[in-house]
């Protein structure tokens, strides 16, 4: 490949313009704040001419970096006219809160809307995004009673084919499931699907597929709309409409990862008679988006294909630390390491030795992490499962950017990892672009699952934790005699948050007691004797994580529960304080909501205890048990429902080692988020008990 170099200015820009294959390019510097929609703006070319000069761009973009733009599609500025301005019919306004590294291309794609309707209806977003702003959202709905964007004629080729009409949480997976057309047919009849589903598209359906869609689907669920006034909450709603709240969740698929924002507007739905109703027109449930594909079968061809999954874990091997895309060691990024009946030794420069192989002790857990994969490949082998494993050691930028840069990489299934979400942010836009599966496997943070719906979160996020937290004490403890623990420290916090949440969730409770707030470190111990109850269960809920307050907390409750019945509600941050005794949350019997639980007397966890001793001599760690869970998880999804299995897992429920996954979407054009947490409760018998789980439909909890 030839590259001519030539300095030109344009535009009263300074660039170069240089000619690749005998393509003429402008060269762009990505300056700071600088998005794919700006440059779009700035050298007027689509999105779609960018991206195809770029592959694997992504809509936030690194400054410093270099980005080609199509000479021949750069065109001189027209004259700026104000442009003339429709208003769709029945446009609601929803309200989006701006999280970290979110753009307006970005937010408009996940709506299904464009640039300039953002722009429209947010005018202040000339002058730039800022994290925490609050955006208005158009999102057009149909007229109470009327037939919702659907099939009908098409008027110019009437003879062969029916139109169907984009509705807001449609994916091409589900058209394409429901008129029994392969994805490449769905392509050839619509060309334009190549730049991505939106809201609103008219798709060109055959009649002969159109004959094979669902059942007439049952009569639509009612709603009202409701702007959500300041100081309330989902609890407070749920009370006042008579609907629990994971039906308010289900109808706003976007409160699944957050909490209410004064101002939007919400979805009710009318399952029953409202306590209060505040008015409002009805409008139906297709307006919404559905978080489970209807009729999710076994695909019938896909027992019998090869998959390729990849699995990226931070192993930290060694020359890996510079890999470049130039200096690519294909050799090394796809060798394999021996793992079986490991034998490790421990050296003085903090390296581990396994099977001849050095390991840097960082990578430990990973390694089990990856032990833990190999039993869940294994036992789908067994089943008759035609699968390939990849591992790659994703320890840092440069390794993943050269990762990329692999046929192998290209033809993956499904992708695990990277583990740490700062590494995640490229491998996350190659798997959206390439219809690929990716798995975020350990960590909470990073926003991605909010704009892409090809990535999915296994560990959930804190903020839904906590709200889960809140909803079980209120659920499980407002007939109690209760109390919140004042704690030092900002208002802000997560922790403060709980105790938010529980005040509000425990207030609007029905049948509820009085509960209380009390300080240990200002009121002591013994102010509190006469309102503890002497013969029912006295409960404590700490909202901190910090060690020095906690100490202090299970102190003074480990001297009560000598004469009463004590329950401490917390955090699953509490068990892993060093400075407290395990013994000593037994006796105050310590609660709290986790994604994990291991039951060493389930006959599952037995048997996989079984074969990891046996396969690689050592105990599994919890890093084991994860990786079993997610590969045996998603690998099993791939062999039962074929490549795209995404809108299927919602009715996928299975049986795990250490988690109970419930994978729900979390936004109209995002991804999926895992919903399940389990009770654990610690008993004075010093059983370590799991009280069923938090957070998934019909929720078995123990009373």
């Amino acid at each position: 490949m030839l590259v001519f170099v030539i300095s030109v200015p344009h535009s009263g820009f300074s660039q170069k313009e240089v000619e690749i294959s005998g393509v003429r390019y402008v060269l762009h510097t990505v300056t700071k704040s600088e998005t794919v929609f700006s440059l779009c703006q700035k050298y007027k070319v689509t999105q779609k001419d960018l991206l195809s000069a770029n592959p694997g761009l992504t809509a936030v973009l690194q400054a410093g970096s270099t980005v080609k733009i199509p000479v021949g599609k750069v065109v001189a500025e027209p004259k700026r006219q104000e442009p003339k301005v429709k208003k769709a019919p029945d446009e609601e306004i929803y309200y989006h809160k701006v999280a970290s590294k979110q753009t307006i291309y970005s937010i408009a794609k996940q709506y299904g809307i464009t640039a300039d309707e953002l722009i429209r209806l947010n005018p202040e977003l000339a002058n730039g995004l800022n994290t925490g702003q609050v955006l208005k959202i158009p999102v057009r709905l149909t007229k109470a009673g009327e037939q919702p964007a659907g099939v009908q004629e098409a008027k110019d080729e009437a003879s062969d084919y029916l139109v169907h009409q984009v509705v807001a949480g449609e994916t091409l997976f589900s058209l394409e499931h429901r008129y029994g057309l392969t994805h490449e047919e769905m392509l050839k009849h619509n060309p334009e699907l190549q730049d991505g589903l939106k809201t609103g598209m008219k798709l060109k359906i055959p009649k002969k597929a159109a004959g094979l869609s669902a059942e007439p689907a049952a009569a639509p669920q009612k709603f009202i709309k409701y702007q959500v006034e300041k100081g309330e909450t989902l609890f407070s709603l749920s009370s006042r409409f008579g609907v629990e709240v994971s039906e308010l969740k289900k109808a706003n698929p976007s409160l699944l990862s957050r909490s209410l924002e004064t101002g939007e507007v919400l979805l009710i739905p009318q399952n029953s008679p409202a306590k209060n109703n505040p008015g409002g027109e009805q409008q139906t449930g297709s307006e919404q988006f559905s978080e489970v594909q209807r009729g999710c079968n076994p695909h019938p061809m896909a027992k019998a294909q090869k998959y390729k999954a990849g699995l990226l874990l931070p192993l930290y091997l060694p020359g890996n630390e510079n890999v470049t895309a130039a200096g690519l060691n294909k050799t090394l990024l796809l060798s394999k390491i021996n793992l079986s009946n490991k034998v490790m030794s421990v050296s003085t420069d903090t390296t581990l030795t396994v099977n001849g192989v050095n390991i840097d002790s960082k990578a430990l857990g990973f390694l089990e992490f990856y032990e833990g994969a190999l039993l869940a490949v294994d036992s789908l082998q067994r089943k008759g499962m035609n699968i390939e494993l990849y591992v790659f050691d994703a320890s840092n930028q440069r390794t993943v950017n050269a990762l990329l840069q692999l046929d192998e990489f290209r033809d993956l299934n499904l992708i695990i990892g990277p583990v740490y979400p700062e590494l995640q942010e490229t491998v996350a836009s190659f798997a959206a672009k390439n219809r690929i599966p990716m798995i975020s496997p350990l960590s909470q943070a990073g926003n991605f699952e909010q704009n892409n719906s090809w990535y999915f979160k296994v560990n959930p996020t804190k903020e839904y934790q906590l709200e889960e937290t809140a909803d079980y004490i209120a659920g499980e403890f407002h007939s109690k005699n209760f109390f919140l623990l004042k704690v030092n420290g900002s208002s802000s916090s997560a922790e403060a948050k709980l105790a938010q949440l529980s005040r509000e969730k425990l207030a609007v409770r029905p049948g509820k007691k009085m509960y209380r707030e009390y300080s240990f470190q200002q009121q002591g111990v013994n102010a509190i004797k006469p309102l503890l109850d002497a013969t029912g269960e006295n409960v404590f809920i700490i909202p901190t994580d910090n060690e020095a307050q906690v100490s202090v907390t299970v102190t003074n409750l480990t001297a009560l529960a000598e004469h009463y019945n004590v329950v401490l509600m917390g955090t699953s941050a509490l068990p892993k304080l060093k400075s407290i005794q395990t013994e000593n949350y037994h006796r105050i019997r310590l609660r709290y909501l986790s994604p994990y639980f291991v039951d060493y007397n389930n006959p599952l966890v037995r048997r996989f205890v079984g074969q990891y001793r046996s396969t690689f001599s050592a105990e599994p760690s919890q890093f084991s048990f994860q990786g079993f869970d997610v590969s045996y998880y998603f690998l099993s999804a791939l062999y039962y429902y074929g490549k795209d299995f995404r809108g299927c897992l919602p009715e996928y429920p299975m049986e795990l080692t250490q988690m109970a996954f419930n994978f729900r979407k979390v936004s109209p054009m995002g991804g999926y988020m895992n919903n399940g947490l389990f009770v654990t409760s610690y008993e004075r018998n010093f059983d370590v008990l799991n009280f069923g789980t938090f957070g998934v439909s019909n929720p078995d909890r123990k009373k």
